[in-house]
């Protein structure tokens, strides 16, 4: 299934950009992002995601197509890419799923698409939170004590010698498509903590465990070129966090602290990183260290407050893959984004926990009337894409 937008500006000799994953919120930043700076965009989704796709219903997606999935229909998602594209397009994959296919496809598929892309062993490190943890020890980067029980006996035995409360995580998110309150678990009590890892591993083979770090989130993204050098990075410091004790920006600022560049550079330069990526780090409110969580080794949520802060992350990989060179980039800080739905969904988690929860949401509320704050999902300018993205919801479906 196709839709073609005319446009009166696309020309056939230009290369388009082919995203990926036009059915979640960063699939919609991306096709906003790319679309502002004059790109042609070419919206994707596999079938079983497309039914409400906020990507698709965008004023900037030229074309619409709709795919196999790309993990058990074999060759049929690449090869499908492969119709759709033109020679010399930029291919941007947008969530896990994709970018694996994409990257165990990736011979066949540059001899067509211009990509950025990590290696298969890079991404495998970056993604399972485990085999990063001992990356992490490795270079020196301060991580979270974290353990990766054999069985419920090994959980029950850490449960009587660990500090509480602790995270219970699945290791990596290959072939799962979860909402940001199922992708961990924190634990507050010792008697909790063997039924919680059991639900966890009926999903996915040892479950990790992890010290939860009491703080505030904080992100370092960067983009890698071919060469392996970072030609852009950026930090953000989550306001509010959906679900509220820890999980993705509902809102973010701009911000910009050496240590965290450093941190964040040594990981991504110690795994040879091309492309881009997001590292997550907790800031520890008791010592004021950061305390590495997970690598995104994708596109981030909240990749929107970059092109906010002047620096466009989609349009300057679309730039990067085509081999230009895309000079000194710099952002501005102090800049505030809201996601609106995904604020809203938080305040309403905050009132469950009542005295906090009260509390919290006491302050949060300065983020929905301060007019400093700018809206980064629910766009005048693409108000399809955005109804498209409250509706895909409703539904529960994303």
């Amino acid at each position: 299934m196709a839709r073609l937008v005319d446009r009166d500006d696309c020309q056939e000799d230009v290369p388009r950009a082919i995203v990926t994953d036009a059915g979640e919120r960063v699939g919609l930043h991306i096709i906003r992002a790319l679309g502002r700076a004059g790109v042609d965009v070419v919206a994707t989704e596999v079938q079983e995601r497309a039914a409400i796709c906020p990507g698709f219903s965008s004023r900037y997606a030229r074309e619409t197509y709709v795919l196999p999935g790309c993990g058990e229909a074999g060759a049929a998602y690449p090869d499908r890419l492969l119709e759709i594209g033109r020679d010399g397009d930029v291919l941007v994959p947008v969530c896990l799923n994709s970018l694996l296919s994409v990257i165990e496809n990736r011979d066949a598929l540059s001899t067509k698409f211009r990509m950025l892309l990590p290696s298969l062993d890079a991404l495998l490190r970056a993604n399972d939170k485990w085999k990063l943890h001992g990356v992490a020890v490795e270079m020196g980067v301060s991580a979270p004590e974290s353990w990766c029980p054999q069985d419920e006996d090994d959980v029950r035995a850490l449960a009587e010698k660990v500090r509480f409360p602790v995270a219970v995580k699945f290791r990596h998110d290959q072939d799962m498509y979860l909402g940001p309150s199922e992708r961990y678990a924190k634990v507050d009590e010792a008697s909790e903590l063997s039924g919680v890892w059991r639900q966890f591993s009926e999903l996915q083979a040892r479950p990790i465990i992890q010290q939860y770090v009491v703080g505030e989130g904080y992100g370092f993204e960067a983009l890698y070129d071919s060469n392996g050098e970072a030609v852009a990075t950026f930090q953000h410091k989550r306001l509010v966090e959906w679900p509220p004790e820890g999980g993705p920006s509902a809102v973010c600022q701009s911000v910009r602290i050496p240590e965290l560049e450093q941190q964040g550079r040594k990981l991504l330069d110690g795994l040879g990183w091309r492309g881009v990526a997001m590292v997550e780090f907790r800031r520890c409110s008791e010592t004021g260290e950061f305390y590495l969580l997970e690598i995104n080794p994708r596109f981030w949520g909240s990749v929107s407050l970059s092109e906010a802060a002047g620096m466009n992350f989609p349009a300057l990989y679309y730039r990067c893959a085509r081999g230009e060179d895309v000079g000194t980039q710099t952002y501005r800080e102090g800049v505030r984004l809201r996601f609106l739905p995904t604020f809203l969904t938080s305040m309403a988690l905050s009132l469950r926990r009542r005295d906090l929860g009260f509390r919290r949401t006491w302050r949060q509320l300065g983020h929905l009337v301060d007019p400093r704050v700018r809206e980064g999902l629910m766009n005048w300018d693409d108000p399809a894409g955005s109804w498209a993205y409250v509706r895909k919801n409703l539904r529960g479906s994303g």
